[in-house]
């Protein structure tokens, strides 16, 4: 069952784009413009190996807003928004001295978008493709020699940090980042959630003030030097 749902929805998925292309091609259509598609590309790390060479991990996620999704957000924003005013104390209640960020909200209204193409860059060399899955996101990994990872360094004038390019099928760009992990040294991974960013999870109302509202804020000593 799950080989025959997942070629049918791979058929929908060249139709689709066999109707793009067409409509593109004779009828001047440029459909890009109807196709509101968007992409996450999520920090990740590179791992040195012990051979010398490199793993890089990259992680993104493609979805497609829509006016009903946008309205939906907008509307459950403020039904939010309404809810957490009544419950809150007196206390409480000056943490909501603002409206809800609707950026923060975006991600939790949108359509995920499966057998999606996904072309990666890396550098001047490396181009890949790979597909996002039935939520639409995707997970790869690359092995990359040494000595190209430290030219992409040098290039960027940063010792931590390389760069690639996620190109989706209508031939939008975006641009993610992959820290580097070299052999030796020591890495510290900590919990986010009041130990790196003020939350405050054990107050629900806080909590969603802090997540959905205020600027996120850094608990103290804990700034990061870039």
């Amino acid at each position: 069952m799950g080989i025959i749902v997942n070629n049918e929805s791979q058929l929908i998925q060249r139709l689709q784009d066999k109707i793009k292309k067409v409509a593109s091609e004779n009828l001047g259509v440029d459909a890009a413009r109807y196709d509101h598609e968007e992409m996450m590309l999520f920090p990740n790390v590179g791992f040195q190996r012990k051979e010398g060479d490199w793993r890089l991990n990259l992680h993104g996620w493609r979805f497609q807003s829509s006016k009903r999704n946008k309205l939906l957000g907008e509307s459950s924003s403020a039904a939010a928004e309404r809810i957490a005013r009544l419950l809150a104390t007196s206390e409480q209640l000056v943490y909501y001295n603002d409206s809800f960020q609707r950026d923060r909200l975006k991600p939790f209204m949108v359509e995920d978008q499966k057998n999606e193409k996904i072309q990666i860059i890396i550098g001047t060399k490396y181009n890949y493709t790979t597909k996002t899955d039935s939520e639409g996101q995707f997970r790869t990994s690359f092995i990359i020699p040494n000595a190209d990872v430290q030219a992409m360094k040098k290039t960027l004038n940063n010792d931590q940090i390389i760069t690639y390019k996620a190109i989706g099928d209508n031939k939008d760009v975006w641009e993610g980042k992959v820290y580097l992990l070299e052999r030796q040294g020591l890495s510290v991974i900590s919990d986010i959630d009041d130990t790196i960013k003020i939350s405050e999870v054990l107050d629900k109302i806080r909590l969603v003030a802090n997540t959905f509202i205020h600027g996120f804020r850094v608990v103290e000593g804990k700034k990061r030097n870039d």
